[in-house]
């Protein structure tokens, strides 16, 4: 799989970035270390954060409508792993450790209808993607291609979360701990372009 240098470039240095370029300066501590669940609870899986998540929120703000705007900022979701793979990118994590993500987004901001966001029962934030049809179809081709790995968030230029995924993506709306209800709100009022 070979892509044009400036491709890779330009995500090795969005993602590298995302360590010290701020969304809003409260989103700075949300980049995860892989061991540790990468913004889902230890030892859960994508789908079963996204099950739980979907059917337990305390709190949930209204679904705001993703449409083109000139305000909003960018959103993508990158396959990625905790081992290399050829052609991935390596991203420093905070406080140690590796991620290795994928050159080519699987998704980004117009694959979505939607985005939410939510608070957990533990008062965490959970940022909701709420797919179009063909978004979904591009995640599920991806996940089941390729099992087993995460999906990494990059809002702007701050990967917020890779939770890992133990089967295919079959749900339409997609969970992502964020940290605090906060962070998910910042980032769906950036994402969907809105004050």
């Amino acid at each position: 799989m070979n892509h044009p240098k400036s491709r890779g470039d330009g995500l090795r240095r969005c993602l590298r970035a995302g360590a010290g370029v701020l969304l809003a300066s409260a989103l700075a501590a949300c980049q995860a270390v892989p061991g540790a669940g990468a913004g889902v609870p230890s030892g859960q899986t994508m789908a079963e954060a996204s099950s739980a998540t979907a059917t337990a929120m305390v709190r949930s703000d209204p679904v705001r409508a993703v449409a083109p705007n000139r305000e909003a900022v960018d959103l993508r979701v990158f396959l990625a792993d905790t081992r290399s793979h050829p052609g991935w990118t390596p991203v420093p994590l905070k406080p140690s450790g590796l991620l290795y993500v994928r050159t080519d987004a699987i998704i980004d901001r117009s694959d979505l209808m939607g985005i939410q966001s939510a608070t957990d029962q533990a008062g965490g934030g959970v940022l909701m993607l709420i797919l179009k049809d063909e978004g979904l179809k591009k995640v599920r081709a991806a996940t089941a291609a390729h099992p087993g790995l995460r999906l990494a968030l990059v809002v702007g230029q701050i990967m917020l979360a890779a939770p890992a995924y133990a089967a295919p993506v079959q749900e339409q709306q997609l969970a992502f701990g964020v940290g605090s209800a906060h962070n998910a709100d910042i980032a769906a009022r950036s994402v969907a372009g809105v004050p």
